[in-house]
C-alpha cells in the first residue's frame, strides 16, 4: 500500500464527508423526526442499502419510510458500544431484521450506526470484506482483520490526512476553511473511513 494511494483515498473521503456524511451525521444528532427520516432515506440511497429494507415493511404498514429504523437507532450512544461492540451491533441488527422480514441487514446496520455515532463502529461492507479476506457474514473475523490491517497502515493514513488542509482547491467546496479540514481529518474515525475507502476501491 503506497502513501500516494492513501493521499488519494483521504481526499476522496474528505469530499464524501463534505458532500454527504457530515450532513447525515449532523441531522441524525440534531434534527427533528421528519429531518432524520429524510436523512435516513438519503443515506440509504447513497450507500445503496435501500433495497434491503422493502417498503412493504414500513410504508406498507402505514408507517413513514424508515420509521422503524429511526425508532431503533435514535437513542443509541457511543457508550452503548464501548464494551462488547460486536454483540451490541448484532442486537441492533436483529431488531432491524425483525422489523423488515428477517432479512440480512448486517451491512446496513453498521452503516446506519456509524452515521449515528461514528466510533467505535466499523462499517461492514462486502467490498472491504473481499479486500481483507474475511468470511461472509462473520463480523468478528472481519473486525479482527480490519483492525490488524488498519494498524499496519495507520501512520501512512495519518500522514496523508495531515496534507488535506492544503488541498482545499481540490475539494467539492474550494472555499472550505482549512482549519476545519485540519480539525475533521485529525479524528480517528476519519482515518478509519479513509481506510474504508481504500478497501472499497481494492475490493471493487
Amino acid at each position: 500500500m503506497t502513501e500516494r494511494a492513501f493521499e488519494y483515498c483521504s481526499l476522496q473521503y474528505l469530499n464524501q464527508w463534505l458532500e454527504k456524511d457530515s450532513n447525515y451525521c449532523h441531522v441524525l444528532a440534531n434534527g427533528n423526526k421528519k429531518e432524520k427520516l429524510q436523512i435516513l432515506k438519503s443515506a440509504a440511497g447513497f450507500y445503496r442499502i435501500a433495497r434491503n429494507l422493502p417498503t412493504k415493511f414500513d410504508q406498507g404498514q402505514g408507517l413513514i419510510r424508515y420509521e422503524p429504523v429511526l425508532e431503533i437507532i435514535d437513542t443509541v450512544t457511543p457508550q452503548d458500544f464501548s464494551n462488547n461492540t460486536i454483540s451490541r451491533i448484532r442486537e441492533i441488527e436483529k431488531l432491524l431484521s425483525e422489523k423488515y422480514g428477517r432479512r440480512t441487514v448486517l451491512s446496513l446496520t453498521t452503516k446506519f450506526l456509524w452515521i449515528k455515532i461514528k466510533s467505535p463502529i466499523i462499517i461492514y461492507d462486502s467490498q472491504a470484506r473481499i479486500a481483507i479476506g474475511s468470511e461472509n457474514g462473520d463480523l468478528e473475523s472481519y473486525y479482527d482483520a480490519w483492525k490488524a490491517a488498519f494498524k499496519e497502515n495507520q501512520k501512512q493514513i495519518e500522514t496523508a490526512c495531515r496534507k488535506l488542509s492544503n488541498l482545499t482547491l481540490y475539494t467539492v467546496n474550494p472555499y472550505i476553511d482549512s482549519e476545519y479540514i485540519s480539525e475533521v481529518s485529525s479524528n480517528d474515525w476519519f482515518h478509519e473511513r479513509v481506510f474504508d475507502i481504500y478497501l472499497w476501491n481494492k475490493g471493487n
